[in-house]
């Protein structure tokens, strides 16, 4: 499904817009995506979607992570037409490879960026893929966690037929037993960061898409970077040298990526219940 390319044009491009440019882009399964040139040969990236709510947040996020020294796409408009909303975003042709080490840098320097309040959540709700992720502010990280992440993922995945290994209370339980006193800094997140998230400029340096943020613990974003693999040891490495992790990250890891695993199941269907049954059973 495509924009109406003429009202576009007339909207955030004051005409300005060639649209015999216009080409239809590959990658992601959420969106239908086109690039496309104004008359001077300016580039841009666009991205169509029914939902107008899940674009305009993916136009928020982009601009908490814009001003930011990591590199991500410069959100340009989100504009509502009909069948839905079309964001206008900077295009950025990308490499075959790039700097690991920089990009585990500037991650960790994005990290150090933390709520003045200390609270975890958002101002406004988003989305994982086209989940709604809600975003209310707690002051305590493990009652974020279970009731922001947790809680409203199994709920989800309980309607469509998923049987839980183990009871919605033993699970809090654990929750609690492993977060209760962990009190991270609320750094800014990506939120969605695996592998297929991020890439490389032609000039090798790294850049990072398709975030999903709120304020929240930094562990979060590295232990889903280990889910599907795509980042080197020097990525690691290089964000250690920036700033270490905490003693007991590993032990988090899983309860921090059993919530994407249940939104992939969630989003995709049983293929991923026995990942998740795996996760539930080291937290049980």
């Amino acid at each position: 499904m495509a924009p109406d390319w003429k009202a576009l044009n007339n909207r955030v491009f004051s005409g300005k817009l060639n649209l015999d440019s216009v080409r239809n882009a590959s990658g992601g399964d959420i969106c239908d995506s086109f690039t496309l040139a104004a008359n001077d040969g300016q580039q841009y990236f666009v991205k169509f979607h029914p939902n107008a709510e899940l674009l305009e947040a993916e136009y928020r996020n982009l601009q908490l992570l814009v001003s930011t020294d990591i590199a991500t796409p410069a959100p340009i408009a989100c504009v509502n037409l009909d069948g839905g909303a079309a964001l206008v975003l900077e295009y950025l042709a990308f490499g075959d490879r790039g700097d690991e080490a920089q990009l585990g840098q500037q991650l960790a320097q994005l990290h150090q960026q933390c709520e003045p309040s200390g609270r975890y959540g958002l101002d406004y709700d988003n989305f994982i893929g086209h989940t709604l992720q809600c975003n209310q502010w707690f002051d305590q990280w493990a009652d974020f966690w279970w009731g922001n992440r947790l809680e409203p993922q199994l709920a989800m995945a309980m309607r469509q037929g998923y049987k839980s290994s183990i009871t919605n209370k033993a699970l809090k339980d654990r929750v609690t037993t492993l977060l209760g006193e962990h009190q991270p800094p609320s750094s800014i997140l990506h939120g969605d960061l695996w592998g297929g998230n991020k890439s490389y400029l032609a000039d090798g340096r790294p850049v990072i898409f398709d975030p999903a943020c709120y304020y929240g613990d930094r562990e979060t974003d590295i232990a889903f970077t280990r889910v599907f693999g795509g980042f080197s040891s020097e990525f690691y490495q290089a964000y250690e040298s920036v700033w270490p992790l905490p003693e007991g990250w590993r032990d988090r890891e899983s309860v921090y990526n059993l919530y994407h695993m249940l939104n992939h199941l969630n989003l995709f269907g049983e293929s991923y219940s026995g990942s998740v049954n795996s996760l539930m059973a080291r937290l049980g």
